[in-house]
């Protein structure tokens, strides 16, 4: 056995019964300890040539100050982007004002002016939403129909500005009194429409009645199966109110409506669940299985509905 290493390019080695091998084992050795040797010198010739070797210099070019007019007007022109758009989300300042808003931009206006202005802006907008929006709104309130000039709009504002400015002919307290006393008579007005339409609808010949309240004419009775509560069903149908307007008819849209049997109002889940596939039938809907006393888009509070529906599947 033996052991060989180099330190330093000084070779050593220990033996142990060397004179004890074979000849050609000596020579093993002797060529296992000049591999060695040079495998020592290469690592350290490597290592002090690495020591020696250059670092290459990275040149860094030097920095000029921008002229403070380039600057001043380079500052401005990269808000551009940010500006217009925060302008026309925030405030709503499109190309066709941005005359306008560069003749606020210039003119430096001192802080009571600004609120001034401001002032004038929100009152404007105000007075266009109660005209545009809110008038229409509390006819259809107050009458039943938004088209109708019950509300008078100078009249409106009158009693607003005069309350505004801690006058006039009324309370506050006193004048909700008076508008909620019209909205309560126009209430009473609708419940009793369409409660009367309901008895006279339940006059004519073939209506049947469910316990429920629903009324309903079979116009064609089918052959197919019944739909379950937890079916799909594909049907074609169309709604009006008592007055004959349609709010909702998938003829119009000129294609079937799917759904399922409890994921529409109550009335029309009771129906359905009469219906055999093939089937037609007229209902009439009190409020109560309907929209009840809320309503919803295009359908008055306490309205009753008339429904022409045919059951064209189940899915």
């Amino acid at each position: 056995m033996f052991v060989c290493r180099s330190e330093k390019n000084v070779l050593t080695f220990t033996t142990h019964n060397l004179l004890f091998h074979p000849p050609f084992m000596k020579f093993r050795y002797l060529l296992l300890c000049l591999l060695a040797l040079s495998l020592g010198t290469a690592t350290a010739d490597a290592a002090s040539k690495k020591k020696n070797k250059k670092v290459a210099k990275v040149e860094i070019p030097a920095l000029k100050s921008v002229s403070s007019s380039a600057f001043s007007y380079a500052i401005g022109m990269a808000q551009v982007p940010s500006l217009l758009q925060f302008v026309q989300q925030r405030h709503g300042v499109d190309s066709t004002q941005i005359e306008n808003f560069i003749s606020g931009l210039r003119n430096n206006y001192s802080e009571a002016e600004i609120a001034r202005m401001r002032s004038i802006v929100a009152g404007s907008e105000i007075g266009h939403q109660i005209i545009q929006q809110n008038v229409p709104l509390i006819n259809r309130q107050a009458t039943g129909k938004e088209d109708t000039t019950y509300v008078n709009t100078d009249l409106l504002l009158q009693g607003l500005i005069e309350g505004l400015r801690g006058g006039g002919t009324l309370t506050p307290d006193s004048a909700a009194k008076i508008v909620e006393s019209q909205f309560k008579y126009q209430e009473e007005q609708v419940k009793k429409a369409n409660a009367d339409f309901l008895v006279q609808y339940k006059k004519q010949k073939g209506v049947k009645a469910t316990s429920s309240g629903l009324l309903y004419k079979v116009v064609k009775q089918g052959t197919g199966a019944l739909p379950a509560d937890t079916a799909q069903v594909e049907v074609h149908y169309e709604g009006k109110l008592i007055d004959g307007t349609v709010f909702d008819s998938s003829y119009q849209r000129g294609q079937t409506a799917t759904f399922g049997v409890t994921q529409v109002i109550k009335g029309w889940t009771e129906a359905l669940k009469m219906m055999p596939v093939g089937s037609e039938y007229e209902l009439c809907i009190p409020y109560e299985l309907a929209y009840g006393e809320r309503g919803t888009r295009g359908i008055p509070p306490y309205s009753t509905l008339v429904f022409k529906v045919e059951l064209i599947a189940i899915k």
